[in-house]
């Protein structure tokens, strides 16, 4: 019973640690303020100084490991586009229904890939608008003031 006491403070131990180093890579610590924080945690003298060395010397491993492992939305890469016409059928006659047909290229972790759209004018002018208007919104004070407190967080 014990020795499964001791092996369970010792996982999580490890596992606070292990979090401890990541959080603090994550968010581009600095060591003396590592150092501080694990002081005012009533970290000893001697382990807090071990823990700024190991954090020192892999800090750049740590934030590459965190910077890959956290979700990246895909990053636009091109746009292909081609306008189709339709311009008669048997049932209905002097009638043109134009299309547009695009290929979009995004990059993400996984690498290129590829997302077609094909639709008439109006909903593609309907799409254009609605971008525009959140474009919009993403410029207007509020938004940008939320954003900056994200990435504080981030």
């Amino acid at each position: 019973s014990s020795g499964i006491n001791a092996e369970y403070g010792l996982c999580s131990a490890i596992t606070t640690l292990a979090n401890c180093l990541l959080t603090a890579a994550q968010k581009h610590v600095s060591e003396g303020d590592f150092s501080a924080s694990l002081l005012s945690i009533g970290v000893t003298e001697p382990v807090s100084g071990t823990l700024t060395t190991v954090y020192r010397d892999n800090c750049r491993l740590l934030q590459d490991t965190v910077t890959r492992a956290i979700f990246k939305e895909p990053q636009y890469s091109s746009l292909d586009w081609r306008i189709e016409c339709r311009t008669n059928s048997r049932s209905i006659r002097n009638t043109i229904s134009p299309n547009v047909l695009t290929r979009w290229t995004t990059t993400d972790s996984q690498g290129p890939r590829e997302h077609y759209l094909n639709c008439d004018v109006n909903t593609l002018a309907h799409i254009t608008e609605s971008l525009q208007q959140a474009q919009a919104e993403l410029d207007s004070f509020h938004s940008r003031r939320v954003l900056r407190s994200l990435d504080k967080i981030w």
